[in-house]
């Protein structure tokens, strides 16, 4: 059995003024598509806080926003046939998505992203697309203004 690889992650809990969530829908590796928050995997040196910030500026062409980590987890999945053991800090993020400049788009088209969409809680719920992390919803609950 093929130890697992070991990756430290940022995830991104954007919410506009209505409570939703943006998620990207990102081409699956098995042909599947999914959804998820913006981030990713954090590079040499950098901390989880650092990896946030980057991810903002690259994903959602953030430049002026207040980070606030709101909860983290250790998951486990499998990507390109390669176990993943995956440690995972996701940190909140209000306001609004600005204009997706030339650049953010050309990181999407790069990174697998195939369209992205505010949700809400309930809309996550009911969804019958798969949509990670599992717990989305319930942790979303747990946010206080």
């Amino acid at each position: 059995m093929t130890a697992p690889d070991l990756r430290r992650a940022s995830r991104l809990i954007l919410l506009d003024g209505q409570r939703r969530v943006l998620l990207f829908r990102h081409a699956g590796t098995n042909g599947e598509a999914f959804w998820a928050p913006p981030g990713g995997g954090l590079e040499i040196g950098e901390t989880f806080e650092q990896a946030a910030w980057r991810e903002a500026c690259e994903e959602l062409g953030l430049t002026c926003f207040t980070l606030r980590r709101v909860w983290e987890r250790v998951t486990n999945f499998v990507y390109i046939d390669r176990p993943v053991h995956q440690h995972e800090w996701f940190f909140l993020i209000k306001g609004e998505l600005p204009t997706i400049s030339p650049d953010v788009d050309k990181v999407h088209r790069q990174e697998g992203i195939l369209e992205m969409r505010w949700w809400t809680t309930a809309e996550i719920e009911s969804t019958s697309e798969p949509v990670f992390p599992e717990e989305l919803a319930s942790e979303l609950r747990k946010i206080s203004d």
